[in-house]
């Protein structure tokens, strides 16, 4: 769970700082998808840091990747098709 807190500035004035952990995210299409989840309420403003991730990192991720699917594989038989979905929420706008 996270919540707000005040964070006092050097010149005196306050900032809501989050203690929400740090989350992963891709920019793809011109927008931050997490990685994890958000325990934000909708439409919530917030400050992103950024800080790419070496080819190492992503490597070790696309390993966690590839476990995660051989575990569904394992479990179910097969690796369930998502391609229906994307392709909904790659649909433009109506």
């Amino acid at each position: 769970m996270w919540y707000l807190a005040k964070k006092q500035n050097n010149n005196g004035t306050s900032e809501a700082e989050s203690n929400m952990p740090q989350i992963e995210a891709i920019y793809q299409g011109g927008v931050f998808k997490p990685l994890g989840a958000v325990t934000l309420p909708e439409n919530q403003r917030v400050r992103l840091n950024i800080q790419p991730l070496g080819a190492d990192e992503v490597n070790a991720w696309l390993e966690e990747v590839r476990q995660v699917q051989q575990r569904i594989i394992e479990h179910r038989g097969f690796l369930p098709d998502s391609t229906p979905d994307i392709a909904l929420d790659r649909a433009p706008d109506e």
